[in-house]
């Protein structure tokens, strides 16, 4: 598994969620990959929130009798309440396009709580507004309508700063076959088929080792291989010349204009 902790909603609320990415199946004692009994699912969804919820309280009691979380509340009294709710937890289809996942975890495991297009200071107002996904009133099959959240500077550094991270905290982590000590054990156990282009790198290093092999490069004119590279800049004259296609998105001003908070 590939563990991902999110502290924040697309509005920057405080949203403690984590996205994980889960192999269909594993390896068991005897080294054979094992696929799950159900064709899309690893477990049924009420099964699936049921397992959550009593590892993750179990693992807040251990941590309570401990000491290393305090909890201002009776803790006895909360867990009699959320105990009795069934938790989501939300599981999608297993794919085999591997693209997806590749793009998945290239927006989710580097993601900060908010970027510089979604922000906007307006001086004259003295206020700040952030673009958010309303997911509250999305449609299905229809991407989540965007508002706008005004919010005084003040409070808007607030919300921001409630979503760094302690030092040297792991919000990424790698379990099982994505653990980098456990894949090095099982990898030759691991069947082909089921790797994605396992000899790529390897195949790269050895292309890149080939060409620096290569005798170096001579002078067509004098066969010498004394010569010296020089950089010649681009004459800025005839930028004017060049007409590029405008493929950025619209500017935030323009949003402002079409979007009503």
């Amino acid at each position: 598994m590939v563990s991902v902790l999110h502290t924040f909603g697309s509005d920057l609320k405080y949203h403690l969620h984590v996205h994980c990415l889960i192999t269909f199946g594993g390896l068991n004692n005897s080294g054979a990959w094992v696929w799950p009994r159900r064709k899309k699912q690893l477990a049924s969804y009420r099964e699936m929130c049921r397992e959550f919820r009593k590892e993750f309280l179990s693992g807040m009691e251990k941590l309570i009798s401990k000491r290393k979380i305090k909890v201002g509340l009776d803790w006895a009294a909360v867990k009699s309440i959320i105990e009795k709710k069934r938790w989501n937890v939300k599981n999608t289809y297993p794919t085999m396009e591997t693209s997806l996942i590749e793009n998945y975890l290239s927006r989710y495991i580097n993601r900060v709580a908010i970027s510089r297009n979604r922000f906007k200071y307006i001086a004259d107002q003295q206020k700040v507004e952030i673009l958010y996904h309303d997911y509250r009133n999305q449609e299905e099959g229809k991407a989540a309508p965007k508002k706008l959240k005004p919010l005084a500077p003040l409070l808007a550094i607030h919300q921001i700063m409630m979503h760094v991270l302690p030092p040297y905290f792991q919000k990424a982590r790698y379990y099982g076959l994505h653990s980098v000590a456990t894949f090095k054990r099982l990898q030759d156990k691991i069947p082909d088929k089921l790797k994605r282009n396992g000899g790529s790198i390897r195949t790269l290093f050895e292309i890149l080792n080939h060409l620096l092999k290569l005798t170096p490069y001579k002078c067509e004119e004098c066969k010498s291989e004394n010569y010296e590279i020089l950089e010649i800049p681009p004459d800025r004259s005839w930028a004017r010349f060049i007409i590029l296609l405008n493929n950025k998105s619209p500017p935030i001003n323009a949003w402002h204009r079409n979007i009503k908070p």
